[in-house]
């Protein structure tokens, strides 16, 4: 449960902060829209990351 929560913010944020960077007249300041963006990327590898590690310590 938790994990399809994790991988759906991180989706979102992706979205958010890729939308925010590719508007022609951005409501964000720049860093802003880099630091979400960039926050969903490793919230995203982290949680699969940890998730494949659960994953092969049950086996």
């Amino acid at each position: 449960m938790k994990t399809s929560l994790l991988i759906k913010v991180s989706f979102w944020l992706v979205v958010i902060g890729a939308f925010a960077l590719l508007t022609p007249n951005p409501a964000w300041p720049e860093w802003l829209a880099r630091m979400t963006l960039s926050t969903g990327i490793a919230l995203g590898i982290t949680t699969l990351v940890v998730r494949y590690r659960e994953s092969k310590r049950k086996r």
